[in-house]
């Protein structure tokens, strides 16, 4: 099992970055905390070469490097996805793969894309959207088998819209999810926020079914407080609980405690880094050691 951290394109250069690591530098701080892997967002903005040279820094520290695409309000996302040479969701994504296969072949260890299913507007017909997710999924799917089989796709649970947002996101509950998981056959990212926020603001259940528990392949792991994606540290997203339990159903994969640099600050600053992942650490190597 590999804990990671979200870990932006440029951070050594960032303002953000700067304020909370101050005079540390970033890459052996976070190997000598015990992080093992850096999960880098990537979009169709991502310049290749920046990522080529982000990538390369981070293994060269001792990091593995995971992608996670975003493409929500944009021509490359699934929701407009067809198996075409010329569509931009997939010629987009197939860049995306490629990374991840080069990222493999650098690290000497598989590598993770993932990335979340169709969003469309309030006005796009669901059961549409769905049928493209499962088609956009079992086409990455099939790429990976063909061209580069250590390279693993996830599909992440989402956090449900409010009411008044004109959209719609696919996969925002989990028999949805598990339908595009199965029927495109990869396995789902439990995103814990994305969980909590659901059950909280509309009643959906804040625990997955055993049959998508058996199908998690990645986790994000955070807390929350006044928002989304926290340091474990405000004690009210049971996290912990999680962890076991998936480690109880097997789960050995990777956990991305998925906090951005601002939250950290505004929390407290690296200290609140520093607690963060030396409770997750010690949180998952009990649970391993109780199995």
């Amino acid at each position: 099992m590999l804990i990671g951290l979200k870990l932006d394109i440029g951070f050594a250069q960032d303002e953000g970055y700067r304020r909370l690591y101050g005079g540390r530098e970033i890459l052996p701080f976070l190997r000598e905390l015990g992080v093992e892997l850096a999960e880098t967002p990537i979009g169709p903005q991502t310049q290749p070469e920046a990522l080529r040279e982000h990538v390369a820094r981070c293994i060269d520290a001792g990091l593995q490097v995971t992608l996670h695409p975003y493409s929500e309000g944009s021509v490359f996302n699934p929701a407009h996805f067809c198996d075409s040479g010329d569509n931009p969701c997939r010629l987009l994504h197939e860049r995306f793969l490629s990374h991840a296969a080069q990222i493999a072949q650098r690290q000497q260890a598989p590598t993770l894309v993932n990335i979340h299913g169709a969003a469309g507007t309030s006005a796009d017909v669901r059961p549409h959207l769905v049928e493209r997710s499962i088609a956009f999924f079992a086409w990455a799917r099939n790429w990976c088998r063909r061209n580069a089989p250590e390279v693993s796709v996830t599909v992440e649970l989402q956090i449900r819209p409010n009411p008044d947002e004109p959209i719609q996101r696919i996969g925002d509950r989990y028999d949805e999810l598990l339908e595009i998981a199965t029927q495109s056959d990869v396995r789902i990212c439990w995103d814990f926020g994305h969980a909590y926020w659901n059950a909280r603001s509309f009643g959906c259940p804040m625990e997955p079914p055993p049959a998508v528990l058996g199908r998690v392949g990645h986790v994000h792991c955070h807390d929350v407080n006044e928002g989304d994606h926290q340091p474990l540290i405000y004690n009210t997203m049971p996290w912990r609980d999680f962890i076991k339990l998936l480690i109880d159903h097997g789960f050995d994969e990777r956990i991305i405690l998925e906090v951005p640099t601002d939250a950290f600050l505004d929390a407290g600053g690296i200290r609140t880094l520093t607690t963060s992942v030396q409770a997750l650490r010690a949180w998952t190597q009990r649970c391993k050691t109780d199995r």
